[in-house]
């Protein structure tokens, strides 16, 4: 009977934490959150949790200036994580979650800590010309990450090159780098217009497509024949 109630318990709480992370997605990068139901639905939550991470590390980033507070709170993140991953029992939903769907994981374990090393890296440069390119090491880091949570092991030659040109539009767009930002979308539609369902979330989480509650229905139908 009390194993019973445990087991409940656990169940509510991994209901809830999912309404948490949803809700502050929908919030934060409502494009992100409609974009989620482009992928299975037992891999959806993988993915929002990578989106949430993503989220969090650019509010730190966006709420202080100070590179003494930046490291402490990637530094709590990485031991977070790690913990969280070996079975600590946490308050905060994001790390229950991960707990739940990645415990023991070693490989899950080690991609999220570099992926929070990846963002660290691009938040503690100063040179504006190398952050840029740090920024496109941590986005291209996230895209490598999320291929592999959705069991994605192949794309082909001009999709990979389409895919690799929308990270640099990503990249490009994130510093107001107009013309090469344009430059490298038309390259990536170039080569691919309407990637594969599998990879498509690949693109959309990259793209110049901004899904808003007014045009919603309109780009739904946009999506359905796989163009980004």
């Amino acid at each position: 009977m009390e194993e019973t109630s445990v087991q409940s318990l656990k169940q509510i709480n991994k209901y809830s934490d999912e309404i948490t992370i949803e809700k502050e997605i929908k919030l934060n990068c409502y494009h992100s959150y409609i974009s989620s139901f482009f992928v299975k639905s037992d891999l959806r939550l993988k993915l929002l949790s990578i989106v949430y991470i993503d989220i969090e590390l650019n509010k730190i980033l966006k709420l202080n200036t100070e590179n003494n507070i930046l490291i402490v709170k990637f530094e709590w993140w990485k031991v977070s994580c790690q913990e969280s991953l070996a079975g600590k029992p946490f308050a905060v939903p994001i790390l229950r979650i991960l707990n739940q769907l990645f415990y023991e994981d070693k490989i899950i374990k080690f991609r999220i800590l570099n992926l929070i090393k990846f963002f660290q890296n691009y938040a503690l440069e100063e040179n504006s010309r190398y952050k840029i390119k740090c920024y496109h090491r941590y986005i291209k880091y996230k895209n490598d990450f999320l291929r592999y949570i959705l069991d994605i092991k192949t794309i082909d030659n001009r999709a990979y090159k389409a895919l690799n040109y929308a990270l640099l539009y990503k990249a490009y767009e994130k510093f107001n780098k107009n013309k090469e930002k344009n430059i490298c979308l038309y390259k990536a539609k170039l080569n691919c217009k309407r990637p594969n369902a599998k990879i498509l979330i690949l693109f959309l989480l990259n793209s110049k497509l901004n899904f808003n509650k007014l045009l919603l229905l309109k780009q739904f139908f946009y999506v359905k024949f796989r163009y980004w």
